[in-house]
This record gives structure tokens, C-alpha cells and sequence, in this order.
């Protein structure tokens, strides 16, 4: 029986080794409207973008969108018109002196998902997300916000598990810039080209 629990120990062991393995940090992106700065990993051998996102969830707040190889041009893609139709809007609201405001914008992009439901890592394999611009005022001041999100989210191996969601949020043309600068396929392919630690030092 000890053996047992010593094999089962070891397996789960190896396990969590290899899955915290399969990620390594790549960047980092703030979100401003929060004071917060939320984490990029990357998974070198699938070339998988987890991005860290803020959480709708007072539960369960650990979490973000995961992107693959090939959904990543469409995802680039998608931001640049959000991009742009921000810029758009701006421009209107506060040549109308629009004060507040929440208004889908029409585009589409298909990502993954990944959350933390009671200390174990969960996933929505596909997800449509949300792309919304906001006006608030905060403290007298007008803030104009790009909101990408994925509406709420379950797991694909227990559609009992489910959380609240999570988006990206930038407040400003340069936020929204600054982001897609760090996951452009150049840096992608300059991190994993660019030799680890472990490779540095050989007997």
C-alpha cells in the first residue's frame, strides 16, 4: 500500500513538473484601468500564448485567453480593427460629448481558455470573444475603454465547472498597441530561437 501511495505521489509529481515546464514566461502587458500587470507565457513546443486577463469572478480570479500558432494571425488580425474602430469611436464620443456608453463592436476572433477551479487548471477549448467599447467616468474623468472578453466560461471536461470570465481591458490606443507589439510573431520566434538558461552552461 505504501509503495502505492510512494508510485501515485511520484506520478503526480512528474506530472505538475511537466506541466509547469510547458510554459515559460514571455512577457508582460499592463492593464492601466486596474493598476495591474499580468503575465504572458508561451508554450515552446506547441507555440501557445496564455494570456493572464483580469478575472469577473470574486472566486475564482486566476485565468485568461489561450491562443495557438494558427489562431494567432486572426486574433492579431482582430485587435487591429478593434484598434481602429477605438480610434474611431473616440473621436465621435468626444466630438459629441458622449458621456457614457456600451457598444458591441462587430467583430469576431475564436481563442481558447484556461482557468483555476479549486487548485486544478481547467479549459474551454473554444471560446468566440467579445469586443466592447465603454465610456466611464472615473473621478470626474472620462476613461474610454477597448473591453475583449469571453463571456462566461466552462470546462470542456465538466460543464458543471464553470467560471464568470475574463478580458483584456486598455484604456488607450498605445495600450492596445504596446499589447499586440508583445505577442507579434517576430518576438515569438526571437524568445524561442534565443537559447535558455539550461543550454548556456554544458560539461
Amino acid at each position: 500500500m505504501k509503495n502505492s501511495i510512494t508510485f501515485i505521489t511520484l506520478c503526480l509529481f512528474i506530472l505538475t513538473s511537466m506541466e509547469s515546464s510547458a510554459q515559460e514566461k514571455f512577457a508582460t502587458y499592463d492593464n492601466t484601468y486596474i493598476g495591474e500587470t499580468y503575465d504572458i507565457k508561451l508554450s515552446l513546443e506547441e507555440e501557445e500564448l496564455y494570456i493572464d486577463a483580469v478575472s469577473f469572478d470574486e472566486l475564482y480570479d486566476k485565468g485568461g485567453i489561450k491562443i495557438s500558432k494558427k489562431q494567432a494571425p486572426d486574433f492579431l488580425n482582430a485587435i487591429a480593427e478593434a484598434k481602429t474602430k477605438y480610434k474611431e469611436w473616440v473621436k465621435v464620443a468626444k466630438e459629441n460629448d458622449v458621456l457614457e456608453l456600451n457598444k458591441s463592436m462587430d467583430i469576431k476572433s475564436k481563442v481558447g481558455s484556461y482557468f483555476l477551479y479549486n487548485r486544478e487548471w481547467k479549459s474551454q477549448l473554444s471560446v468566440e470573444l467579445n469586443f466592447d467599447f465603454q465610456i466611464l467616468e472615473v473621478e470626474g474623468e472620462l476613461i474610454y475603454l477597448l473591453n475583449i472578453s469571453t463571456g462566461e466560461l466552462r470546462a470542456s471536461s465538466n460543464d458543471n465547472l464553470f467560471v464568470n470570465g475574463f478580458s483584456l481591458i486598455f484604456c488607450s490606443e498605445n495600450e492596445i498597441e504596446a499589447f499586440t507589439n508583445e505577442i507579434s510573431r517576430q518576438k515569438i520566434e526571437a524568445f524561442i530561437a534565443k537559447p535558455k538558461e539550461k543550454e548556456l552552461f554544458k560539461n
